[in-house]
């Protein structure tokens, strides 16, 4: 079914949430790519209340910051309920924060027991991503001499026992030992 105009907006509330209903009308029609349904469902998404736009579902404090900033928030932005009700999305309770900063004001005057805290150490020794490795210490004196004689960075890397970015590496790091092979 194809819709020719916009019809205004009807609002209907099935989870009770407190939302101003021609704002979350408007935020609907100003997101939307093409013209919408005359009648919109609020429902519980999760702890928060969502709407469906473009057939997807969106949580109405976000989809009412945007509109309101005009704009979409970026990521690691997040809304903010003032009086900590999940279900209040009224524009005078919301304020968008940076993701540190939110997490930081729920977390405030947190008492972490012992047995956490060694769970969040735990946890944190196991995460993935950057290991930083220890700097191995190799003879730059004696990679340059035999660097000179023709030796390749495959055969030095084998030599001490690194690979052969390492080495790679410390040539890149002293360009004089370049030199010294031309």
């Amino acid at each position: 079914m194809t819709i020719k105009i916009q019809r205004p907006i009807k609002i209907i509330n099935d989870c009770g949430a407190l939302i101003d209903e021609s704002d979350v009308a408007q935020a609907i029609i100003w997101t939307s790519k093409i013209k919408t349904p005359a009648i919109h469902h609020v429902f519980k998404w999760g702890k928060y209340a969502g709407v469906t736009v473009n057939r997807e579902k969106v949580h109405v404090h976000r989809l009412l910051m945007e509109w309101q900033l005009n704009q979409k928030l970026p990521q690691g932005m997040y809304v903010h309920h003032l009086n900590e009700n999940k279900m209040d999305d009224r524009l005078s309770n919301l304020a968008v924060m940076a993701g540190k900063y939110h997490t930081s004001h729920h977390m405030l005057g947190a008492k972490f027991s012992k047995e956490h805290k060694e769970k969040i150490a735990e946890a944190n020794h196991k995460r993935k991503g950057l290991k930083i490795k220890k700097r191995r210490i190799l003879p730059i004196a004696d990679i340059a001499a035999d660097y000179s004689k023709g030796k390749s960075i495959n055969s030095l890397a084998k030599k001490y026992h690194v690979d052969w970015t390492t080495i790679r590496s410390r040539l890149d790091e002293n360009p004089e030992l370049l030199e010294a092979k031309q």
